[in-house]
Order: structure tokens, then C-alpha cells, then sequence
């Protein structure tokens, strides 16, 4: 308990004078014999301890009454702090759950619009010479005004104007930010309001620092949690969660199957949902395709074209509706279409007698899936060298380098050409540019050489180190473990019949095993039988390097000619390794934009946010070489296309774009707590009130609910009632 004027206790002290005016003023005689009264003296000393007993309660009663008063004027209050009573300025704190979660429309009004409402009535009812302060908080917390607490009418605006993200919901960061703000406000009675739909996994993300959080706050101030989602009704919801396009290379004047996968995450069956996909936004290239129905829990996948009839980045855009919220029902993804996909292979068993006989002339037929007369119209053009002629300009030619059964130096074997020390050089540069590289193994290769050229300490291009060759016969042959690939992945259709069933029949008489220390930063694609890796890859920059432990050639094993394993294998690399280029271009909301100009403007650049909103950039100074500084970072709460754009120029020039996506995460599990489970997971009997029209009064009225004056008034008056009665009685003359 605490007292909202504890210096009125000091009145408890006028308890005394009753029992002063008791003992003080007691009946004085002097006694005086008389015969007569002989036989009252029994009489009176009978009924004499009656009336001492009676005024005894009396005198109890009015010294009760005395104390009550001094309570009730130092208003005690059933926090344990100092919370702000009826009329008593108040530092409020309002704290608003800004994760898209908060937009669904659970009822006649949205969470987000309950939000704003309940908010807007605890300012209008707080007392005068009141101060306001706002926080947003999502997984990031921010105080954004008003820059004059004490400025309500700021404060109103400033509510009206906030807007939902399209992060993830953690409610750590605001209790956090509003213990802050606690010591920023000058007054004594503090209140912090949260504004939230209690959505489960907010809570649960980091339980022992909320619980703590919650302990400091209400330690320094009153917290009350404004639930603005309705208990009872459940929401329907489903979401996009990938757009896939599995085999498929993005290439001008084609028409690219587009798989857009869309889960229910709601606990009822959602019906009669309509999906569109749009490339750039036009309507010209829309389409679209209906669902009947998606149960609770289950992925949904729709195949949907894209037409792609322009090279440069594209942006492709899936949408689903309609159901109760809007936050994920967009999926917007930047694809990089090309004119043409060059590879270059470097051959290291070239045979130009026999072509078949040669490192490359499996992988070229499989780069090709096309009829011989129609390779010249093919938009994957191939150039095949052997390691002498791999000069270090070709990469600047190319958009995949792939290295088949090649020396990584001249000295590994005698009389056999290796790896140009000048290409070789380039390489590692070429992957972080974006470019991809796969590296086949053979008889040509010495591990030993491979890690100390290729591992970290030079190039850094292997996913993890090679180890010793090993060597088996046809009658025990090595084979691969489909159902060990990658998921998620860009193999994870090897899971799946019918690949599954072609690859595990493969068998190899010969393969290079890599070894995975913890430290190294690849990961495995695919392993034996026996569990030996021999399949990874490893991002670098904006590429990939994919490694192949066996031969892409007949040599070690019958794998090119398993053409329903082999073919799908190289043409999904393809697919894989040119997507990278995009892949800085695609983030999920909260993570930052990296940025590096390809030259450096000393005019300025806009970044121009999805709502149009637009914010100066200042490039940094140039390098000594004169190449831009390594870029700039920028915050992305909101879902949509980020355009960055070069100001000053003589010719316009075309922005560099990103595009972002709703962080999935909170749409993911969108159980929410009930009341009782709240003030379960806590330990404490939090108070929580349902936010919307009925919920007025009860804002109103919660700070005189933690007062107790007005009981214990009334229950002075109840008791001065009794004490009047019991006086009457006492002075009655019976």
C-alpha cells in the first residue's frame, strides 16, 4: 500500500483527544454517608461496569473514526508506489504495439483503429498540467514525442498520424524504452500504458527480461495493458510466405513459371482466396488463379507466369485476398533478367579428338538442353577453354565460371596446364561481384594444393576443405543420399520423386570428401550414404561458390549419364547462382539497406520510401582510387519497393531498387494471450482492460479504482452511523 498524501497520516494523531476528554473529564463527587442509599450501593456498582464497558466502545468507535478520516485524506492507493489518484497530474507513458498483427480487423474496427481510439480517451480524461509521452514498439522501440510532453493536443496528432510497420512483434524493447522515459518525466504519479493485441510469441520471445521489465515498471509506476484485439474471435488469415521459381532462369522474352506459396495461419479453414502476379506492376502482365480453400496450418503452392519482356531487375508481385490481415497478404520480389546467361567453362581434360572424352562435354550438353540448330537462338551462350587460355579478362565476360577436373596450379602434374596465377587472382573478386562458380572434381586434382590456393588462407573459395581422395570399386560403389539435400534449398526437389529415386541410383568409383569444421561458413548440400558431405556451397559477397566432391564427367562414376538427375542438377545451379545477383535486393523489413554507388555522385541521392516519403542521403567522400566509400545503411520498417535515386544530374539516371517484405515472424503464430494467462506467465495480477466502445469508462475510471478514499469514506460514514446509534443507546435512560 501507499499514500498519495501520506502528511494527512499526521491527523491519526487526533485520536488522543477523545481519550484525553475520557480520562480527563471523568465524575468527580465527594462521598456523603446516607442510610438510605446503603442498599442502591450494590445497585450501582452492578450496573457501574456495564456503562464503563459501554463507553469503552464508544470510545473505540470515535477513535476509529478519527484514524479512517486520516487515512482517507492521505489517500492510500493499492499499488505499491505512487501512482497518480484522481486529480493528480500524471506522467503517462503510451506505449503502441506498431507490428502489422495490429492491423487485423477482428470486429467492426481494426486493432490498430481500437489502438488510437483507447489512446486518444486516456489523454482527453487525464488530469490537468498532465505530460504525455509515446513510444512505438515493434521488435524496435522508439519515443517519438511529442517534443513537449506536457503539449496534449501535440500528443493527439501525433497519435493520428502513427502508422503499422511490417516488423515483428517483441514487447522487451518498448517495456525498456518506457523505463526510460520514466526518469525523463519531472512529475511524481507515473502511468504507462501498453496499447497491444497480447500476441503470444511477443511475450515469449524473451521471457526472463520481460518478466523483469515488468517487475522495474510497475516498481516505479502503474502499468496497465490496453488489449485491442478481441479474445473471442479468432483471426483468419493467410500469408505469402515464398515466391519460387524452381529450375526456372530469368531471361528476356520468356515466360517464367512463378510458384507463389501461401499459408494459413489461422485456426478455421480460409475460403474462396483470389492471387494475382504482376510484374512491375503493370496490369498488362497480371494473373491470376483462385483457391477454394486452405485448412488451418497447411501451405498452399499456386504456379502462376510471369512475363518477362525486358531485361534489368524486375519487380514481380503476389497478392492474396481477401481475409482479416492485410500485413502479409503482399510478397514483392526483385528478379534479375538477363539477355543472355554467358558461362564460361575451363576444361582441364580437353580432347579435341574426342569431344565426348573430354572434362566439359557432359556439363556443355546439359548447359544446352536445347536441339544443336537451335543453340545460336539460345539465350545461354557457353564458351569452353582449357586452364592455359583462362585469362583473367574472360570473367569480365562472363556471369558463371565453372571449373572441370582443373589443376589448380601448373606444378600439381607434370606436363598438365593449371589454373593462370593471374585468373586465379581474379576469381575470388568475380564471386563477390556477384558472380557464380562451380568447381567439378577429377583425376587432375590434388586436395592439398586446392586448400592452400583456394582455401581461406588465399582465395577463399571453398566451402570447406578438401580431404584425401577416396577410392572403391563397381561392386561397392559410393552413393549419394537424396533424402539428406538441403531443405529449404535450391535442391530441395531431390527430396522428391522422381529425382529422388534417379539420383540415388547414381554410383561413383571415386570422390573427394570434404571435411566441416565448425568454424567455416559453408554449408552442405548433399551426402553420402555413409554421411560423407560431398556436395556444398558457400555465399561470397554477392555470389556463390557451389563444389562438387565427384566429377562432372564419365570418369569416377555414371552420374552425366543419369540425365534425370544430372541435367536438373546443373540447369537448377544455373537458376540458383544467377538469383544471387538479385539477392541483396530482397530483404525482410527491419533489415538494413547496404548500399555502395557504382560511382560516386557529389550531387546527393533520395531514398524514397514505399509511402513516398523521401529522405537526403549524403555520398561519402571517394577512396584514394576514386571508387565510392563502402555504402550506405538505412532502417526498412515497411514492406514495399525502396528506390534510391542520384540528384543533379544532367541525364536522369534509373534508381537502384530494393524490395522488402513483411517479416513473417509475426503473422507466423498468431495465438494470443487470454487475461488470466497473461497474469499466469507473469506472476502478477496485471491489470488488463479489452480495448473499444465499452472500454471508456473503464480508462476513465481505473485511476480512482486504485484509490481507496472513496471506500474508506464510505465506510466512515457507515461507521459514524453505528457510533451515533451506539451513543443514543448509551445516553438512554433505562
Amino acid at each position: 500500500m501507499a499514500f498519495l498524501a501520506p502528511l494527512m497520516l499526521l491527523g491519526s494523531a487526533a485520536v488522543s483527544i477523545p481519550i484525553v476528554l475520557h480520562f480527563f473529564y471523568k465524575a468527580r463527587y465527594r462521598p456523603l454517608p446516607w442510610a438510605a442509599m446503603r442498599f442502591l450501593k450494590i445497585s450501582i456498582e452492578q450496573t457501574s461496569r456495564r456503562l464503563k464497558f459501554q463507553e469503552w466502545i464508544l470510545l473505540a468507535l470515535r477513535c476509529l473514526c478519527l484514524i479512517l478520516l486520516a487515512f482517507a485524506l492521505a489517500r492510500p492507493s493499492c499499488t505499491l508506489l505512487t501512482s497518480g489518484g484522481r486529480g493528480d497530474s500524471v506522467d503517462a507513458i503510451l506505449i503502441f504495439d506498431t507490428s502489422y498483427s495490429m492491423g487485423a480487423r477482428d470486429g467492426e474496427q481494426s486493432r490498430w483503429d481500437r489502438a488510437k481510439s483507447a489512446a486518444q480517451t486516456i489523454i482527453e480524461h487525464l488530469p490537468a498540467n498532465s505530460t504525455v509521452q509515446i513510444i512505438t514498439n515493434s521488435n524496435l522501440a522508439s519515443a517519438v514525442g511529442p517534443q513537449n510532453p506536457s503539449n496534449l493536443d501535440q500528443a493527439r496528432k501525433l497519435i493520428d498520424a502513427l502508422e503499422l510497420t511490417s516488423r515483428s512483434s517483441d514487447v522487451l524493447p518498448g517495456l525498456q524504452e518506457a523505463i526510460l522515459a520514466l526518469d525523463r518525466g519531472a512529475g511524481l504519479q507515473k502511468e504507462v500504458y501498453f496499447l497491444t493485441d497480447l500476441q503470444r510469441s511477443a511475450w515469449e520471445q524473451q521471457p526472463e527480461a520481460v518478466k523483469a521489465a515488468v517487475e522495474q515498471l510497475r516498481s516505479q509506476a502503474s502499468l496497465l495493458i490496453v488489449r485491442c484485439g478481441h479474445p473471442e474471435r479468432p483471426v483468419r488469415n493467410v500469408a505469402i510466405t515464398e515466391l519460387q521459381s524452381p529450375g526456372g532462369i530469368p531471361h528476356s522474352g520468356s515466360r517464367l513459371p512463378v510458384t507463389i506459396v501461401i499459408k494459413n495461419t489461422s485456426p478455421e479453414p480460409v475460403k474462396n482466396l483470389t492471387v494475382t502476379l504482376q510484374v512491375d506492376g503493370r496490369t498488362v502482365t497480371q494473373e491470376s488463379g483462385s483457391i477454394t480453400q486452405i485448412l488451418p496450418g497447411q501451405s498452399f503452392p499456386l504456379t502462376l507466369t510471369a512475363n518477362l519482356d525486358l531485361p534489368g531487375p524486375r519487380l514481380v508481385t503476389a497478392t492474396v485476398q481477401p481475409d482479416d490481415l492485410p500485413g502479409d497478404n503482399r510478397y514483392q520480389q526483385l528478379i534479375f533478367v538477363r539477355d543472355q546467361l554467358r558461362v564460361l567453362v575451363v576444361d582441364g581434360a580437353p580432347n579435341r579428338r574426342q569431344p565426348e572424352e573430354s572434362a566439359s562435354y557432359f556439363l556443355r550438353n546439359a548447359l544446352l538442353p536445347i536441339p544443336p540448330s537451335e543453340v545460336d537462338r539460345y539465350f545461354v551462350k557457353v564458351t569452353v577453354v582449357p586452364p592455359e587460355e583462362a585469362a583473367p579478362g574472360l570473367l569480365e565476360l562472363c556471369d558463371i565460371c565453372i571449373l572441370c577436373n582443373v589443376p589448380a596450379s601448373s606444378e600439381d602434374r607434370p606436363g598438365l596446364p593449371g589454373l593462370n596465377p593471374d585468373f586465379l587472382d581474379k576469381l575470388p573478386r568475380f564471386v563477390r561481384e556477384g558472380g557464380g562458380l562451380i568447381i567439378g572434381s577429377g583425376d587432375r586434382i590434388v586436395p592439398e594444393r586446392y586448400n592452400r590456393l583456394l582455401g581461406p588462407e588465399q582465395a577463399g573459395l571453398l566451402p570447406f576443405p578438401l580431404g584425401t581422395v577416396r577410392t572403391t570399386t563397381w561392386e561397392a560403389p559410393f552413393r549419394p543420399a537424396p533424402e539428406t539435400t538441403e531443405s529449404p534449398g535450391f535442391l530441395a526437389r531431390f527430396r522428391e520423386e522422381p529425382f529422388r529415386t534417379v539420383t540415388a541410383e547414381t554410383e561413383w568409383i571415386k570422390v573427394i570428401p570434404l571435411r566441416e569444421p565448425a568454424e567455416e561458413p559453408g554449408r552442405i548440400l548433399m551426402r553420402l550414404t555413409d554421411g560423407t558431405p560431398w556436395l556444398a556451397a558457400k555465399p561470397l559477397g554477392q555470389g556463390e561458390v557451389i563444389f562438387v566432391g565427384v566429377s562432372l564427367d564419365t570418369s569416377w562414376g555414371n552420374w552425366p549419364a543419369r540425365a534425370g538427375s544430372y541435367v536438373p542438377f546443373v540447369q537448377l545451379s544455373l537458376g540458383h547462382l544467377t538469383s544471387q545477383a538479385a539477392t541483396p535486393s530482397n530483404l525482410i523489413a527491419g533489415e538494413p539497406i547496404f548500399w555502395k554507388p557504382k560511382r560516386w555522385n557529389p550531387g546527393g541521392y533520395d531514398l524514397i520510401f514505399p509511402d513516398d516519403h523521401r529522405e537526403k542521403l549524403l555520398p561519402d567522400e571517394p577512396t584514394e582510387t576514386g571508387q565510392p566509400s563502402s555504402g550506405t545503411f538505412r532502417k526498412t520498417d515497411l514492406a514495399g519497393v525502396y528506390r534510391i535515386e542520384p540528384l543533379n544530374l544532367p541525364t536522369p539516371a534509373k534508381p537502384t531498387l530494393f524490395a522488402v517484405v513483411p517479416d513473417l515472424k509475426e503473422s507466423a503464430a498468431l495465438e494470443t494471450f487470454t487475461t488470466e494467462q497473461l497474469r499466469d506467465w507473469i506472476g502478477d495480477d496485471l491489470p488488463v482492460i479489452l480495448a473499444g466502445d465499452d472500454s471508456d469508462n473503464r480508462l476513465i475510471t481505473e485511476r480512482s479504482r486504485r484509490e481507496w478514499t472513496i471506500w474508506l469514506l464510505l465506510f466512515l460514514f457507515g461507521l459514524t452511523l453505528v457510533e451515533g446509534s451506539w451513543a443514543w443507546l448509551c445516553g438512554r435512560a433505562w
